[in-house]
């Protein structure tokens, strides 16, 4: 019988999701469990939790807008918190999912942030891998383990598709049809990769033959050119020897001829001299006379100017003696017409002066009226406003008698009401002194108990805070340890790709003559056939470390030298050498190698830092012996170059000596030696590097695993650790939760003690107020009562004054009427006078403004003249120092002219011996020049020369790359040049009927062939591949088509009995859409009893929903899950259908662990374990559990 499955899903109190605030554990026992409560408590939250654990992407099935809404998102008491796990474990000790452990525990958390993690036994994985891990087992977030709300009518009215995917994992294809899809994807890689060689290996193949010419035309082509080389090289080492020749004899008639002309040249130098004199006498002559020059036609010129200058002062002078007497004429008129208007003036002033004294009075009788009128205005308005008060006065006093009347009544009425208010105070203060002592006792209870909760607090703070420090610290060594695993893992990396790399270099003898390369990969893949044992010299022997040096240097070449066992070998392998074009070998039979050591004497052997025969320190094999004595039988070894030249001079230079630095002292004393860069891995190094790689990889794993289960240890440590701080701070919560309640309840008791004190008090300073009011009120009532008296008195009196008041009113508004007419009169006339004033003022101020003007021309004019008079006197001067100037330029003019006479009669005399000395230079010149132009024809000649010796050099240097020594050394000695250009003709005619040659083919051939002979062998490996992938795909298509009708068949027919047993009767088919049986869609039909057969999409919503959970136990009769979660799938059914269903669950529950989620009776009562959820605290979901299989 298959065992069932016993799962935990936890939700940690540090890790919220959704309604479950703090760590909640369900274990769920063999057999059915119920999960009820009441709507909106959280129920269907424990199915969503294992569907979210088990990988659930759809935030919707969630019932959630986003995933990060499955954290606790907080209540009124509580805060929203940082992320949230669930945790699922599950028994495998029957190894239902392919791991090795017995026990599963799947775990998944997700953070405010929205990054998520998954672990499989609190190692981090990735969502595939727990998607493989429950493939095919029914348990996966889109199997059949988990029917939430609505899915169960997803089942039957859902998409095809949707239907099909359930059906396939109740068949157990889906791992099958994974494999398949990824062996597809592999397949159209496959295919790329095939096109993509064969494009490569068509290229190739069009190159091939193309490249075979080439090569057949350059080795041609080569051959060729190396004769035409040396002739060329001959020919011009012939010219350059014949131009060095010419240019020695050309040289030595230079040097004459240059000594010639330097004699003329110095006799020039000395003529040209005097020369110079002459001309820079002549000159400074002629600077002067310029300078001279310059002088006598400024004086001229200035002459002139003041000439003019004179004149034009002199006419000026005329001008402003004109305007003075203009300007004297016009101020007599102006004085005339100024007087004149003064009298004018005088005449204005006396009239209106009458007028204005006139206008004032009118003004004072204007102003003395509206005085009058005004204190006549106030006084009827002094009347009226007297008149208006009183009237209001008494409104006010009958108003004042009504509302002291009603105040009367009033306080008589309080009077009583206080009375009746002190008893009641009197009672309320006796009941909460009574409440009060009661609070306070209750206060020092509930203080003691915070006194304690915080005592309790603090201890669990200090563990946690010790814990947190181990915590700490295992961290440190956790990182500490997985730093370490990582430089570990990261060394045998190192070692395992350096160990690899080593032994492929091994494997094909890199480092070795290309030649012998080649051969030992022919012999390994079995193109040389018929060859007994073959080796390679390097690879037969062994040697110690501080030796590898020493003997490969010694070795040299002969490293790469073939062993065989016989000459016959060697025979056929040189043969096969020559046919393949693979290069020359050194071959070392072993049946004719007979090698010597040599007989050293004791002084060769006692001498300082002698190590030995070479062929005695290495390890070998004793059939290899003539071998290794005849490569290194008569070498020796010394430890340094000092130890060396010593051991040679005692054998006076008859041994071949390597020191371990590889220094080598030949036979004869020729000592080789320098840098042996790139020797550091060397072919003897090689393979012991190999071995002590591979030796170093295995200590290195043993450490890695041991350091590993340390790792793991600590984790382990961590993950107690970590547990415990989450108990003690889920303590510690609890703890601060109580701590708050308490807390709130002393606030609450002293804040009502508070509040019943104030009471108190404020109903006694209310019954004190209460007796003041009281007294208060009844002196009130005796002032009001006394104010009413006074009232009435005061009434009399203001309507006798009323009365008075009227009469005196009427009199002054008479009056006032009277005199506003009388006013009205004297404005008009008033009015008359000013316009007529205002008509003498204007032209009064006309005359003035007249008068100014002409005074101000005046003052102007006589300004003018003033300052005319003025420039008359300062032109006057001018023109007698302008008179004065002309005097003395005409004196400095007159010895001008007679200094120009004097220096002209120098200058000719100057010039005249100039031409002598000149005619005398140019002599000389000409016979410079003649003897220039015949040395410089020697020069060109020279210069000719050595362009063509240079051009010859440069021949020979970039066409031939050779120097002249080098050319000498290949060179022939040329008899006759036409015969060598002959030669050299026929040569350039062979080598250009080629045609255009390409040197690079040789290598080229080469390379494209081997890698022609590669690229065919990835082809068929590919094609390989790809046969292989087909038959996967074929064999999966198969094995999912048998598997698939084999369990459809069961399927159906369980389907059939499934749904009889709970109709009662009837039939139900699964039904193939067409012969593709992965592709087909899948239709249910179902005939209730007494119904028609029809399509289950045309039922009632509860035939539905009895069809869909008779098609669900169907599959779980076919293939068991370990477990099956059902929310709330029988919501729609009737009591009597309830209790089938429940029938079922008890049936198949022994096999399968049933959790339902259920508000029915009847699925209550077939229950064996039951949890209720509530929520206790609002929004905060809690569990409570009853084990029903015990009672």
């Amino acid at each position: 019988m298959r065992k069932a499955w016993i799962y935990v899903f936890k939700i940690p109190r540090a890790t919220w999701f959704k309604s479950f605030a703090d760590k909640t554990e369900l274990k769920f026992k063999k057999g059915v469990t119920a999960v009820v409560g009441p709507n909106g408590s959280g129920k269907s939250n424990v199915s969503d939790s294992v569907r979210w654990v088990l990988g659930e992407q759809s935030v919707k099935s969630l019932r959630g807008g986003k995933m990060e809404d499955v954290i606790f998102a907080g209540t009124q008491f509580r805060k929203p918190l940082g992320l949230a796990q669930v945790s699922l474990t599950l028994d495998n000790s029957d190894g239902t999912l392919q791991t090795e452990y017995n026990e599963v525990t799947v775990t998944r958390r997700i953070f405010r942030s929205g990054e998520t993690e998954y672990l499989i036994n609190n190692q981090k994985c990735r969502l595939k891998d727990i998607t493989e891990l429950f493939m095919d087992t029914g348990i996966g977030k889109e199997g059949y383990s988990i029917i939430g709300q609505g899915k169960i009518d997803a089942i039957l009215s859902g998409k095809p598709e949707e239907r099909r995917a359930l059906f396939e994992e109740a068949a157990g294809i889906v791992k099958y049809k994974s494999r398949k899809e990824e062996a597809e994807k592999k397949l159209d890689n496959t295919d790329n990769n095939l096109v993509r060689i064969r494009d490569i290996i068509a290229t190739y193949e069009e190159r091939l033959e193309p490249l075979r010419i080439e090569k057949e035309k350059a080795i041609k082509y080569k051959v060729l050119a190396e004769e035409l080389k040396v002739n060329e090289v001959s020919l011009l080492v012939n010219h350059i020897d014949n131009v060095q020749k010419e240019i020695e004899k050309v040289s030595l008639d230079i040097k004459e001829r240059q000594k010639v002309v330097d004699s003329k040249k110095d006799e020039l130098e000395a003529h040209k001299e005097i020369l110079t004199k002459l001309q820079n006498e002549i000159e400074n002559l002629e600077r002067k006379n310029k300078l001279e020059k310059e002088e006598y036609y400024n004086k001229k010129e200035q002459v002139s100017q003041n000439a003019n200058d004179i004149e034009l002062y002199k006419e000026r002078v005329s001008n402003f003696k004109n305007i003075i007497s203009k300007e004297d004429d016009e101020i007599k008129n102006l004085e005339v017409k100024l007087n004149s208007l003064n009298k004018e003036k005088e005449e204005l002033e006396k009239t209106f002066n009458i007028r204005i004294e006139e206008n004032r009075e009118k003004n004072k009788k204007l102003r003395e009226l509206e005085t009058l009128i005004d204190e006549t205005t106030k006084a009827i308005s002094n009347f009226e406003n007297e008149l208006s008060k009183l009237k209001n006065e008494e409104f006010e006093i009958i108003s004042k008698t009504s509302e002291i009347n009603s105040s009367i009544n009033s306080l008589k009425k309080e009077v009583f009401n206080k009375g009746e208010q002190k008893g009641i105070l009197i009672k309320s203060i006796k009941t909460l002194g009574g409440n009060l002592k009661i609070n306070i006792g209750t206060i020092e209870k509930f203080k003691e108990n915070i006194l304690i909760t915080k005592e309790a607090i603090l201890k669990l703070e200090e563990e946690v805070v010790d814990l947190r420090k181990k915590l700490s610290a295992a961290n440190s060594m956790l990182n500490n340890q997985d730093n370490k695993l990582k430089v570990l893992s990261k060394r045998i990396n190192e070692s395992e790709a350096t160990h690899q790399t080593l032994s492929n270099l091994e494997k094909h003898y890199e480092g070795y003559n290309r030649t012998v390369k080649n051969l030992m990969e022919h012999v390994d893949t079995g193109k040389v056939t018929n060859i007994k044992e073959i080796k390679v010299l390097g690879e037969i022997f062994k040697v110690d470390k501080k030796y590898e040096v020493a003997i490969e240097i010694a070795l040299g070449a002969a490293i790469s030298n073939v062993i065989t066992t016989t000459d016959e070998d060697a025979k056929k392998l040189i043969a096969y050498l020559k046919a393949k074009g693979l290069g020359r070998a050194t071959f070392l039979p072993l049946n004719i190698i007979k090698g010597r050591t040599l007989d050293l004497n004791k002084e060769v052997k006692n001498a300082k830092g002698f190590i030995g025969i070479a062929s005695d320190i290495i390890k070998f094999d004793s059939k290899y012996k003539g071998v290794i004595d005849y490569n290194l039988g008569r070498t020796i070894v010394a430890e340094d170059m000092d130890s060396a030249l010593n051991i040679s001079k005692i054998g006076r230079h008859n041994y071949k000596i390597v020191t371990l630095t590889g220094e080598v002292i030949s036979p004869g004393g020729a000592l080789t030696g320098g840098s042996i860069q790139g020797k550091n891995s060397n072919l003897l190094g090689r393979k012991r590097e190999i071995e002590e790689l591979g030796q170093n990889i295995i200590k290195l794993k043993e450490e890695h695993i041991s350091e590993v289960d340390r790792f793991n240890e600590i984790k382990n440590n961590i993950k107690s650790l970590d547990e415990e701080i989450l108990n003690k701070r889920e303590e510690i919560h609890g703890k601060n939760i109580e701590l708050t309640v308490l807390d709130g309840e002393i606030k609450g008791l002293i804040n009502e003690g508070e509040k019943l004190e104030k009471s108190i008090k404020n109903q006694e300073k209310e019954i004190e107020l209460n007796e003041n009011s009281i007294n208060s009120i009844l002196e009130k009532l005796k002032k009001k009562e006394e104010e009413l008296t006074k009232l009435d008195e005061k009434a009399i009196e203001r309507k006798e004054r009323v009365a008075k008041l009227e009469e005196d009113l009427e009199d002054k508004t008479k009056e006032r009427e009277e005199l506003k007419e009388t006013l009205v009169n004297l404005k008009i006339t008033n009015a008359t006078l000013e316009e007529s004033l205002q008509g003498q003022r204007v032209q009064l101020v006309s005359k003035t403004s007249e008068i100014h003007e002409k005074e101000a021309r005046i003052r102007i004019l006589r300004a003018e003249i003033m300052e005319k008079e003025n420039g008359i006197i300062s032109l006057e001067e001018n023109i007698k120092r302008k008179e004065e100037v002309i005097k003395e330029i005409n004196v400095r003019i007159l010895n001008l002219e007679n200094a120009f006479k004097e220096d002209d009669i120098r200058r000719i005399n100057l010039k005249e011996d100039f031409r002598t000395k000149d005619s005398v230079a140019n002599e000389i010149i000409e016979i410079i020049r003649n003897l220039e132009n015949e040395f410089n024809k020697r020069a060109i000649l020279n210069a000719k020369l050595e362009s063509e010796q240079e051009a010859l050099y440069n021949k020979l240097n970039s066409e031939l790359n050779l120097t002249l020594a080098e050319a000498k050394e290949i060179a022939m000695e040329v008899v006759d040049d036409s015969e060598v250009k002959g030669i050299i003709s026929k040569l350039k005619v062979k080598i250009a009927a080629l045609g255009t040659v390409n040197l690079a083919a040789i290598v080229e051939f080469d390379e494209v062939c081997e890698k022609y002979e590669f690229m065919s062998t990835q082809e068929q490996d590919l094609q390989k591949a790809k046969e292989e992938l087909l038959g996967v795909i074929n064999e999966m298509t198969l094995r999912m088509q048998d598997l698939f009708k084999e369990n459809f068949e069961i399927l159906n027919e369980n389907f059939g009995e499934t749904f009889k047993e709970l109709f009662k009767g009837g039939t139900a088919e699964l039904i193939l859409a067409d012969d593709d049986v992965l592709n087909s869609n899948i239709i249910i039909n179902v005939q209730p009893p007494g119904k028609k057969l029809q399509n289950i999409n045309l039922m009632s919503g509860g035939e539905k929903v009895l069809s869909a959970i008779a098609l669900l136990f169907a599959i779980l009769k076919m293939k068991p899950t370990p477990f099956c979660i059902l929310d709330e799938i029988e919501a729609a059914l009737d009591d009597a259908n309830v209790y089938r269903y429940a029938e079922f669950l008890k049936e198949f529950s022994e096999n399968i662990q049933f959790i339902v989620i259920t508000h029915r009776k009847g699925t209550m009562e077939a229950s064996d374990v039951m949890y209720g959820i509530t929520m206790e605290e609002k929004g905060i979901s809690k569990v409570v559990s009853v084990d029903l299989s015990e009672n």
